[in-house]
């Protein structure tokens, strides 16, 4: 009879323990691939192994996991995690189980994350030409750009200013498209709120105005305008004027703004920036990298990375 009560134990003591552990494993898996992947996305993987130990063992109650990582294919990183005993063997050590012959058994969980350049996303209403992004990349970063479709490193943290109020090119060597600068922006309509929601490849249609967008929201999301990195959607060809412009988007930088001045909205000053003066109207600022967990951009392969990645779990 206690033979059968201890395997009644083992199969309640034991087996919730396996499902607790399993999730431990999981979460750890899941955690180390996020992480990674955002690592990659940055630039650099760094110390892969390391950052898969650590989040393997920061999510295990015993804070005991063996983590191993990988590279299956290219912007893809597989995480496995196993249960480890005191002994440091790679097991579960069992409780009542023991009584019937089971000391150990083998627990392992899987994860797999990828990063890549986003097709879809939710932006503030506002576009640049490529030509400038790429003004502001080294010679190297864009050799890799038009080569693999990828720059290495950071672009140079040079802070411009992106006016819109003049007509003409503000950038050397970014001819101007039907009145719409490569040096300056253009205004996107918007969809909801003080965003427009974007697909690469598509033909979006601009506004006019020498002011940040009146929809509602606009006004929230000008206070927090310099708080991170923001995407900015990127353009190669511009047609029509004022509420006629049309403007062929072909990806995701980000754009650190460091000041603005609109009509009617006040002005915060980039000292590092060029000026904005007079009837100037524009943003200050510099291009950076930008990486998103949210669930609400859309990835893709194949897409140019202007330096906008976002990380998604597989598996």
């Amino acid at each position: 009879m206690m033979v059968v009560l201890l395997g009644f134990a083992a199969l309640a003591v034991d087996v919730g323990a396996l499902y607790a552990e399993k999730a431990q494993l999981q979460n750890g898996a899941d955690a180390a691939a996020l992480a990674i992947a955002t690592d990659c996305a940055n630039g650099s993987c760094g110390d892969s192994s390391a950052t898969g130990n650590q989040f393997a063992n920061s999510n295990a109650n015993d804070n005991a996991s063996g983590a191993s990582v990988t590279f299956p294919a290219s912007s893809t990183v597989r995480v496995a995690t196993n249960a480890r005993d005191t002994a440091g063997q790679d097991s579960f050590s069992l409780y009542f189980a023991r009584i019937l012959g089971f000391d150990t058994t083998p627990v392992n969980a899987v994860a797999e994350a990828q990063w890549g350049a986003p097709s879809k996303a939710s932006t503030l209403p506002w576009t640049v030409s490529e030509c400038v992004f790429k003004k502001y990349l080294s010679p190297t970063q864009l050799a890799s750009l038009n080569s693999t479709g990828n720059f290495t490193g950071d672009p140079i943290p040079t802070h411009l200013l992106l006016r819109y109020d003049e007509n003409t090119p503000t950038v050397p060597g970014c001819a101007a498209q039907n009145g719409y600068q490569p040096g300056g922006f253009g205004w996107l309509v918007t969809d909801a709120g003080c965003s427009t929601e974007i697909s690469l490849n598509a033909t979006v249609n601009g506004q006019p105005g020498n002011h940040f967008p009146n929809a509602a929201g606009c006004n929230a999301a000008l206070a927090n305008i310099m708080s991170e990195p923001a995407l900015i959607p990127l353009f190669n060809s511009a047609t029509g004027n004022g509420s006629n412009a049309k403007y062929t988007l072909i990806g995701f930088a980000a754009f650190q703004v460091t000041g603005y001045k609109f009509s009617g909205s006040g002005a915060v000053v980039d000292p590092l920036a060029p000026s904005c003066n007079g009837n100037c109207r524009g943003l200050q600022g510099y291009f950076t990298r930008f990486v998103s967990l949210d669930e609400g951009m859309q990835p893709t392969g194949g897409t140019t990375n202007y330096g906008a990645s976002v990380v998604y779990l597989t598996e």
